[in-house]
């Protein structure tokens, strides 16, 4: 049997480095229902790198943003079949709140801000070493929305940690939810 009841979608929103995918993974055993958690980054795990030409800076940024397009309703499309959602995904360009915004009207949707202190990131990308070193600092559109429900800084606390924060935060958020004021109409002054 299809459902028709739509799932959930949580997003987590942060600079690279700051720990999406850890409280993802955390969050997982945390939630009462299935949930599956879909990284942004996973879809890039799944492209081909071999291709017979080198592309240009202009094809590598059509690629990906038809990648993170993809990926808008990918989640969509699993929320819409009744599947609750993880998203873990930066909010680093206006187009992409707005695409996300038309594609996931209606949905529940629950915006969590991840935030971590620049010399932590810094320090994270470094041991990392697979990231170019300075993006998660040069990510400062991800938090210029300033709008979210849930709010963790993972600075000083674990994944673990800020993972038992949202879940405790999920059933007393108020509405409407900052997902539904970013779809709502503004009123223009005057």
């Amino acid at each position: 049997m299809i459902s028709t009841t739509r799932g959930r979608i949580i997003l987590l929103n942060g600079a690279s480095s700051s720990g999406k995918t850890s409280i993802g993974r955390e969050l997982l055993p945390l939630l009462a229902d299935p949930w599956f958690l879909i990284p942004v980054d996973a879809l890039g795990e799944m492209r081909s790198t071999v291709h017979t030409r080198v592309l240009d800076d202009a094809e590598i940024g059509a690629t990906l943003t038809r990648t993170r397009i993809g990926y808008h309703r990918m989640v969509a499309g699993l929320a819409s079949a009744g599947n609750h959602v993880i998203m873990d995904y930066p909010l680093s360009e206006d187009w992409r709140l707005e695409d996300l915004v038309k594609t996931l009207s209606g949905y529940d949707v629950t915006v969590v801000e991840v935030r971590c202190s620049p010399t932590e990131l810094a320090r994270r990308e470094k041991a990392r070493g697979d990231r170019p070193i300075g993006l998660a600092n040069s990510q400062t559109r991800v938090y210029a929305h300033d709008t979210h429900d849930i709010a963790v800084d993972t600075t000083h606390r674990s994944p673990a940690e800020c993972a038992r924060d949202i879940v405790r935060a999920l059933d007393t958020l108020p509405t409407p939810k900052a997902f539904a004021r970013f779809s709502a109409p503004t009123t223009a002054p005057g």
